[in-house]
């Protein structure tokens, strides 16, 4: 019976009907694979059509026997009626709609092979084995008339902010441009001579792309963002404050440090509840994801590349004097080394740096944070900003009219820094990778600059109020079972005095207030970040200020003693608050939108703070109340900004203290290599 049925299809038509149809299926997925890549169509859209053609040849096929059916039943009957006629032609339509196809296909495949394929034609840019058999290829694209690349300055802390991306097949660049002073992101397709704007992206920074190129995502000062490449409505994802890196993964998740770095979260990029991944007590930025999701790669305040196992929850050291790391295919991690942008080979098995690190690219813009304008993607394209290191820095007097005075001390890589009771002197802190020790510098003599401790991880100095004393915060980098502690030390003493200790991983002593009593800035809990306390340096007791589940540090008595003025983030991005002290559940908040790092004049009439680039002061009044004016702008210009306080201001406060970063024009060009990771592969 079986072998009657086979042969009984063999002789209907329906049996050519399926093989042309198959045919021409095929005929067209291979004109489509040529095609849609020239319009930059998604994956999908392939997907669904070889879907919709699959379940077409069941369909046709039905329909063929159904209407060969209905033909063979007609019999011998000589006059055909209407739908034995129309079930003809249906069939017929059928054929000559296939033969059609194919012949179509055909030709346009030929001429593809062999009239359009010439030496002159433009590689597909989603190819990288076209890609890579061209060699190494250096240009670089200019940004639009009257448009700069836009400096982390300009944007919230002024540090840790990517201004540059490309998509992972390399076929989009995303930029953030300067036009006016107006901030907006940019898509530049790399087939194209032409940039396009993203309305919706005004005030936007930190751009970068889904896995499948269909979406950038963005930051604003207080959420995550998404939009179409092409261009339509943004999307917010989650709320997010002060996030210092992101990273779109394979699972449609964004990994994220947000709070400063305090704290890794994740959020699907359709939106949702974000979910905590890694809570701490340092700072960590720049989450980069190991393939096959075998750890996530961060980097702390020390510059120390880390490798973070959610799994385990467990945080190992791999890099030091390290930061901004990416993992590239060849099997290294690149980062951005204390000169120069370094590579160095990784095994993805055991999880293990193997050999020397080498450099591989100097001259890439760089921040104060550490944080490279520079991207590349998974088929061998490196875009990148040409520029400093702007973490290079120069103090500075600069007066309240913006107007500059050098002082005669070499440039280095300052962390923060005080000013003496009489303005005599300078405690700073220099910073070197792991080791960090404090200095001092006397403006009178101008003789270089003392050495005051050695390797004691010392950050954050501080004079005493009778200006004969430096306290600071020290770390132990090297042991994270020791805690951070506050010590003390004499100017020409060797050894110092603790303080405090053994409470916190992170601390730093910000304003003196009477009879020894101190407010300090401490990280003791993983899930609070930075907070305020009040310590009796004689007692050695403390009390909470503000410690609560937002980020508060700054602090800066009035000199009455009667309040404290402060930076937290409780409103989502830091803002200057002013409470009394002792401390009340009444709070005055004086700045306009963000603002970080107060200091009240000698005289109590007004407070300093920074925004960005930008140096303000509020009027104040702290008798019989507090009374806070309209904030105004002294100046601005392109100041370092470091962990703690990063200018000081002098008694009269006419002048203020800021570390001046190197000369930089805003750039207007990004570089481009095409297959950098042949000179990688090499070691060059």
């Amino acid at each position: 019976m079986a072998p009657n049925i086979f042969k009984d299809i063999h002789k209907r038509k329906v049996f050519r009907v399926a093989t042309v149809y198959s045919v021409a299926a095929w005929l067209l997925m291979q004109v489509l694979d040529i095609v849609l890549p020239t319009f930059n169509a998604p994956q999908w859209v392939n997907q669904t059509l070889l879907l919709l053609l699959l379940l077409g040849l069941p369909l046709v096929t039905i329909i063929a026997w159904v209407m060969e059916d209905k033909n063979t039943h007609v019999g011998a009957e000589q006059k055909v009626p209407l739908n034995v006629n129309t079930a003809i032609f249906a069939e017929s339509t059928i054929m000559s709609i296939a033969f059609g196809i194919v012949f179509i296909s055909v030709v346009f495949l030929l001429g593809d092979r062999f009239i359009f394929s010439s030496d002159s034609r433009p590689e597909n840019s989603n190819s990288s084995n076209s890609n890579l058999s061209l060699g190494v290829q250096r240009s670089s694209i200019n940004l639009g008339a009257d448009q700069t690349f836009a400096l982390a300055e300009l944007m919230p802390l002024g540090v840790g902010r990517k201004s540059v991306a490309i998509s992972n097949q390399g076929n989009f660049l995303a930029y953030v441009a300067n036009q006016n002073g107006e901030l907006k992101i940019y898509i530049r397709p790399l087939d194209s001579f032409e940039a396009y704007p993203l309305d919706g992206t005004e005030g936007g920074f930190s751009p970068f792309f889904s896995p499948d190129e269909q979406w950038l995502g963005f930051l604003t000062p207080t959420h995550i963002m998404k939009i179409p490449v092409g261009g339509g409505r943004p999307q917010t994802l989650t709320e997010a404050g002060n996030v210092y890196g992101l990273y779109w993964g394979q699972d449609n998740n964004i990994i994220f440090s947000e709070r400063e770095g305090i704290q890794v979260s994740s959020v699907s990029a359709d939106g949702g509840t974000k979910e905590v991944l890694l809570e701490a007590t340092d700072f960590l930025s720049n989450p980069e994801v190991l393939p096959n999701e075998k750890g996530i790669l961060l980097t702390n305040m020390a510059s120390v590349i880390q490798l973070f196992d959610p799994i385990s929850g467990s945080v190992t050291p791999l890099i030091p004097r390290g930061r901004d790391a990416r993992y590239v295919d060849t099997g290294h991690i690149v980062y951005a080394g204390m000169e120069s942008y370094m590579a160095v080979s990784f095994d993805l098995e055991s999880l293990s740096i193997e050999g020397s690190p080498f450099p591989i690219l100097d001259g890439v813009l760089t921040d104060a944070a550490g944080v490279t304008q520079l991207t590349f993607s998974r088929n061998g394209i490196l875009a990148y900003v040409p520029g400093v290191d702007m973490g290079i820095t120069n103090p500075t007097w600069v007066d309240r009219d913006g107007n500059e005075r050098a002082i005669p001390i070499n440039s280095g890589r300052y962390g923060s820094f005080d000013l003496s009771p009489d303005d005599s002197q300078l405690a700073f802190s220099i910073v070197d990778a792991e080791d960090s020790d404090v200095w001092v510098y006397d403006f009178e003599r101008t003789i270089s600059p003392q050495r005051l401790t050695v390797n004691r991880g010392a950050l954050f100095p501080k004079w005493s109020p009778d200006g004969g004393n430096i306290s600071y915060g020290a770390r132990n980098i090297g042991n994270t079972d020791v805690r951070a502690r506050l010590d003390i030390q004499g100017l020409g003493e060797l050894d110092s005095s603790r303080i405090t200790g053994d409470f916190a991983d992170l601390v730093g002593l910000d304003t003196w207030g009477n009879d020894g009593e101190a407010v300090i800035t401490a990280m003791a809990e993983s899930n609070q970040g930075l907070d305020l306390y009040i310590l009796d340096t004689s007692t050695l007791e403390r009390r909470d200020f503000a410690a609560t589940e937002s980020q508060e540090w700054g602090a800066t008595f009035s000199p009455n003693k009667d309040f404290i003025a402060f930076t937290t983030d409780t409103s989502g991005q830091y803002q200057i608050n002013v409470k009394r002290f002792p401390p009340t559940e009444e709070r005055w908040i004086i700045s306009s939108g963000y603002g970080e790092e107060p200091v009240w004049s000698e005289d109590g009439n007004e407070i300093f703070y920074r925004r960005g680039n930008e140096w303000i002061a509020v009027p104040v009044e702290t008798n019989p109340d507090f009374v806070a004016g309209v904030p105004e702008v002294l100046f601005e210009g392109p100041y370092g900004n470091v962990p703690g306080l990063s200018y000081q201001v002098t008694q009269d406060g006419n002048n203020f203290l800021l570390l001046k970063q190197p000369e930089q024009q805003p750039p207007a060009e990004i570089f481009l290599v095409t297959n950098w990771i042949t000179e990688l592969e090499n070691g060059l």
